[in-house]
Parts: structure tokens; sequence; C-alpha cells
């Protein structure tokens, strides 16, 4: 018995150990990504004033933005929670009508008998045993009428009570509607600001020399991220998942509902630069899902990317998606396949809405298209 006990303990010491090891692996982690984040900033120092307002109103966005897709799932709970409400109310009606029915019924039979048939049962000179049965389906019979009318009251009070729950349910409904319509049109102001200031910094970049600058000095950030988030993960271990990423070339579902716009390996615009990824012009805030199991490597602003998540999905593999409008996962934090990870947006300067997507294997840009084949209904 002392020897179960202590190998339980064991198990148990070595559970917390585990877990602990853990979260230092997470804090670790995040302290790494938090010093890599200070280095780009450094490095980024050179951006233009214009630069800087564009990403502080593109945050207050991110921040509006997720506030209306918490405020949009709490909508979506009260309405299912008053539709389950609204069945259960019918249903209880419904069982109500046939107890009232049958408590009716025995009413009838009750008054058709008469109150004097016990006691002449009693007085009457029949045979004990006859007496006898006869009592016990009188007894029978009023316990019956007793559950009815039990039932009955029961059904009432619930439907009292889930009354009740519906209009506390639609009184929260109406303040949560409230609140998004207000959320929503700071949101706006905030979209139109960001928009003036877009246009100004599209003005102060128009000659090609400086517009390819700008792209290199994107692109060569991005690598050093990428580059530098692989080195802070080596040491941490990868959680288990039914299949390899590299097993899902040509099975993944595209993360976004939208057009692909296949742009991998073309020439940019100004030359001498090559598309990393592809874009999916969405409408904005549409979801942005993980195309498959991992843990969030980086999320936050990047210049030229503006609200990026990357994931890291173990064996080098990494995804990339960019542009967001915003960022609904943390670093350190688990995902599923599918599980939504942000909302399509249009930060980083982009003139219109969409997703920018990028598959990495150590670091080396790889083709998306291979690995997406699947639409998102």
């Amino acid at each position: 018995m002392t020897l179960l006990l202590a190998a339980g303990s064991n198990v148990i010491a070595s559970a917390q150990s585990k877990g602990q090891l853990k979260q230092q692996e997470l804090t670790q982690l995040r302290q790494d990504i938090s010093a890599l984040k200070k280095q780009l900033k450094q490095q980024q120092s050179e951006k233009t004033q214009i630069e800087k307002e564009i990403q502080q109103t593109e945050q207050l966005i991110a921040d509006n933005a997720r506030q209306i897709f918490s405020t949009e799932e709490q909508i979506s709970l009260l309405n299912k929670r008053l539709s389950e409400l609204n069945k259960k109310i019918s249903r209880n009606n419904q069982q109500l009508i046939v107890q009232q029915q049958l408590l009716s019924g025995q009413l009838q039979a009750s008054y058709s008998i008469g109150r004097q048939e016990y006691i002449k049962l009693l007085l009457n000179q029949q045979n004990p045993a006859t007496i006898s049965r006869i009592m016990s389906y009188y007894d029978y019979f009023h316990e019956a009428r007793s559950q009815q009318i039990a039932e009955v009251n029961r059904l009432l009070q619930s439907i009292i009570n889930d009354k009740q729950q519906i209009s506390l349910t639609t009184q929260t409904l109406q303040n949560k509607q409230y609140q998004l319509q207000s959320e929503k049109k700071i949101l706006l102001e905030q979209q139109s600001e960001r928009n003036v200031l877009v246009a100004k910094l599209n003005t102060d970049i128009i000659s090609k020399d400086k517009r390819l600058d700008n792209l290199l000095t994107n692109k060569k950030n991005l690598t050093l991220l990428i580059t530098k988030l692989k080195q802070a993960l080596d040491d941490i271990p990868v959680l288990p998942t039914e299949k390899p990423f590299s097993k899902q070339r040509g099975k993944l579902y595209w993360p976004a509902k939208g057009k692909v716009k296949k742009l991998f390996n073309h020439w940019r615009s100004v030359g001498k630069v090559k598309w990393q990824g592809h874009i999916i012009k969405a409408k904005e805030g549409v979801p942005v899902h993980s195309v498959s199991n991992g843990r969030i490597a980086y999320s936050d602003w990047l210049r030229g990317y503006g609200l990026i998540i990357i994931i890291d999905h173990g064996d080098g593999y990494m995804s990339l998606y960019g542009h967001n409008q915003t960022l609904l996962k943390e670093v350190g934090d688990w995902v599923e396949s599918s599980e939504i990870i942000a909302t399509v947006g249009s930060s980083g300067g982009l003139k219109s809405a969409g997703l920018y997507f990028e598959i990495r294997h150590d670091g080396k840009p790889s083709n998306p298209s291979r690995w997406c084949k699947k639409k998102r209904s």
C-alpha cells in the first residue's frame, strides 16, 4: 500500500513538474519574442512619422475590431439561448395541455363516483378482499391525481421562470446590440482616419526607387523574424499531432473564404522582388482560420505586413497570415486546424482588404497552392 501511495505521489509530482516546465517554456518563449520585437523596432526606427501614425491607428482598429468580434459572439450566444428557451416553453406548453386534459378527466371521474362512495364501501356488507382491492384503487387514483396536479404546477412554474429568463436575455441582447452599433461607429471613424494616412503615405513613396527600397526592407525584416523565431522555438518541444504537417500537402483548406490571387514567385510591380505567398481577396472582418494544428509563434504588427500571425506547425513548417484587421490569438497559444485566429483586414498599408498568406519550411517560402486545395465554405 505504501509503495502504491509513493508511486502515485511520484506520478502526480512528475505531472506537476511537466506542467511547470511548459509554463516556464511559454514564459521564456514570450520573453524571447518580446526581445525580438524590440530588436525589430530598433531596426525599423527609420519609419516615417506617417508610418508610425498608421501603425498606431491600425492597432486601435485591431483593438476595436477584437471587441466587435467578442460582442458579436456574445450576441450569437444570447440568440441561441433565446431560441432554446422558446423551444423549452413550447415543449412545456404541449406537456401542460396533456397534463391538464388528464387531470380534467380524473376530476370528472371523481365527480361521477361521488364523494360518499368511499364511505359506502366501508359500510357495505361485501367481501373484505373486494373492499380492500377497491380501496387500493381509490388510493392509486388519488395518488395519480396528486402527481398530475404537481406536474401541472411544475410546468406552470417552469414556463414562468423561462419567460423571466427570456425577458432578461432580451434586455441583455438589446444592450449588446447598442454596444455593437457604438463600436462599429468608432471603427468606421478609425478606418476613415487610417485611409487618409495611407493615401498620404502612398503619395510620399510614389517613386519606384523608394517603393523598391521599402519592399526590400520589409522582406529583410520578415526573413529576420522567421530566422529568429525558428531559433527561439527549436528548444521548445512541439505537442504531438495526429498527422505531421508534411503529410498534409494538397489536403489543406485555404485560411479564409475569398478569391485567391496566386502570386507566389511572380515579380512584384517594381521588379527585383518576388511574391513569396498569395493574397486572398475577402471582405473586411471575414474570419481567418489556422490551416493546421500548431502554436502561435508571433502575433503583432510588422512593417509591410500589418497585423500578422505566424503559426509554428513543427518540423520547421510555419504558416503566415498578414494584413489582418485584428488578431485573436497570443504568442504561445495552441490552435486546432480551422480555428479562428484573426479577421481579414487591410493593415500594413493595403488599399483594399485581403489576407496575405505564406507557408514556409526551414525559413524558405513554399507555394501555398501545393498545400491548399480545398475552398472554405
